[in-house]
C-alpha cells in the first residue's frame, strides 16, 4: 500500500469524530470517500494531510510514520486541495504569482506549462486575480498549483460541491487524466453519488466516525 490508515480516531473535546478507521489506497487508485455531511469526512483528509492532529492510530506513507517526515518531503508526497478555493488562495495575489511561489519552494519551473495544460487553463488567465477566475477555473487552479509539486498523493475535499454538472465533470476529468498519467493516487471525498461511480474505481463509505 502506498499510503494506509491504522486505526485512526479524532475527537474535539468528549465528542469523537472518527473512530478507528482503517483503509488503504494502492499506488494509481482514484477512490471516493463518501458520507452524510458531518460524518467525518474532511476531518478524516485532513488529519492525513496532517492540517489537524489526530487523536490516536497512526498514517503511513510507504511504511513510514508521516508525523516522523519532514514537512518538504511530505508536502512533496501529499498535496491536499481545498473546498473553497475563493479562501485558500491568497486574494493579493496573480494567478502567475500565486503558481510562481510553488515553482520557487519545489524547483518546478519546468512543469508549468504541463500543468496548465493538465488543468486546462489559458495562460491569459496569468495575469488575473482569484477573484477574476470562474468557479470552475479556481478549482482547476488549485489542483494545478498541486500538481506543480508532482505529489504521489491528492486529496480533493469536496472540489466539485460549489458547482454545476457540467463545471464538475470538468475538474474530474481533469483529475482522472492527471491520475492514470502520472499514476497518482487520488482520494476523493463527495456527497455526490453521480461523480464518484463514474469516475472512481472505488467507493469508501463513512458514517458516525466509521467506515462501513
Amino acid at each position: 500500500m502506498l499510503l494506509e490508515v491504522l486505526e485512526l480516531s479524532k475527537s474535539y473535546g468528549t465528542q469523537k469524530v472518527l473512530e478507528r478507521v482503517n483503509f488503504g489506497l494502492k499506488r494509481g487508485e482514484l477512490v471516493a470517500l463518501m458520507g452524510p455531511s458531518g460524518c467525518g469526512k474532511s476531518t478524516l483528509a485532513k488529519c492525513i494531510a496532517r492540517l489537524e492532529p489526530f487523536s490516536g492510530g497512526q498514517v503511513l506513507y510507504e511504511q513510514q510514520d508521516i508525523l516522523q517526515m519532514e514537512q518538504k518531503p511530505f508536502r512533496q508526497a501529499l498535496q491536499y486541495v481545498f473546498q473553497d478555493q475563493l479562501n485558500a488562495l491568497n486574494p493579493a495575489k496573480k494567478v502567475r504569482d500565486l503558481l510562481g511561489s510553488v515553482c520557487r519552494r519545489f524547483q518546478t519551473h519546468a512543469l508549468l506549462n504541463e500543468a496548465l495544460e493538465f488543468a486546462k487553463l489559458s495562460p491569459k488567465l496569468l495575469g488575473r486575480y482569484p477573484r477574476e477566475l470562474s468557479g470552475g477555473e479556481r478549482q482547476r487552479l488549485g489542483i494545478a498549483r498541486a500538481m506543480l509539486v508532482c505529489p504521489e498523493i491528492l486529496l480533493l475535499d469536496e472540489t466539485t460541491s460549489a458547482l454545476d454538472k457540467k463545471l464538475k465533470h470538468e475538474v474530474m476529468q481533469v483529475a482522472r487524466t492527471y491520475q492514470q498519467e502520472k499514476q497518482t493516487t487520488i482520494l476523493f471525498i463527495t456527497h455526490d453519488q453521480a461523480l464518484a461511480k463514474e469516475y472512481c474505481e472505488r467507493v469508501m463509505q463513512l458514517k458516525g466516525g466509521h467506515l462501513l
